[in-house]
């Protein structure tokens, strides 16, 4: 966990030197530095089940939490990123698929999401490529994977990301059951790219935004029901309709 903070401590100020505008020369009035873009980072964990700690839900849940009270990306929007498996050194052969995948489950007929390695979108809060990557970050054990969703602060819009699976776990692209799925957790990472934040409380353990994952967990794949509320009340895509069920 230290080591998991202190990476995010050194991107976050990465962020801040380039998202950051100050005035040239502050009269009396001056006010503190404005930033015109923030992140809101996302750390996802393991957990035993699907359902992590508590009861295990045997129906879904309704439950979806919006993220700032509800930044978004433009209804429409088209957004391409790049993706490296350079890290993945486990069952990676079908990984950059699968990663895509996780991202058409969010499109919903409202937005596109798009690989494009050679000419991905820019994400003003890194001056960076909108992307989806394998790195160090705490080690095994830890943190599975977090996301950085950009946003603009005056418009509330979102405007870039990027997503971080631990190099250090071990994963699948098949859904292996003694490792973690790259699909499975992508699609909650993504998630959050949309606007979703965690859903915490043990009833919302069906659904693709319950905040841990387990080993062998396919579940998060297929949005729940209130994966879909939630992107209802961002979107108003109309698709309200009952998920997979539990068990995945």
């Amino acid at each position: 966990m230290h080591k998991l903070l202190i990476a995010i401590a050194f991107f976050a100020i990465g962020v801040f030197l380039v998202s950051s505008v100050v005035t040239a020369a502050p009269s009396p009035k001056a006010t503190a530095p404005i930033s015109a873009f923030a992140e809101e980072v996302f750390v996802d964990y393991a957990a035993p089940s699907h359902a992590g700690p508590g009861p295990h839900p045997t129906t879904e849940s309704s439950d979806f939490q919006l993220t700032q009270g509800g930044i978004k990306w433009p209804n429409g929007a088209t957004v391409k990123y790049a993706v490296s498996t350079a890290g993945c050194s486990d069952d990676c052969a079908d990984a950059v698929n699968q990663i895509d995948l996780s991202f058409d489950a969010w499109e919903l007929g409202v937005l596109t999401f798009t690989r494009n390695d050679g000419s991905p979108d820019t994400n003003p809060c890194t001056g960076s490529a909108n992307s989806v990557s394998f790195l160090a970050v705490d080690g095994a054990g830890g943190a599975l994977a977090f996301a950085s969703v950009c946003r603009n602060v005056a418009t509330k819009e979102i405007v870039g990301f990027r997503i971080v699976y631990d190099s250090a776990e071990t994963w699948s692209d098949s859904g292996d059951a003694a490792k973690l799925d790259i699909r499975n957790t992508g699609t909650h990472e993504a998630g959050h790219v949309a606007g979703l934040g965690h859903d915490n409380p043990p009833r919302s353990g069906c659904l693709t935004m319950y905040k841990f994952a387990g080993l062998g967990e396919t579940q998060k794949r297929t949005l729940g029901l209130g994966d879909k509320l939630g992107m209802d009340a961002l979107y108003s895509t109309g698709d309200i309709t009952v998920g997979p069920g539990c068990g995945l």
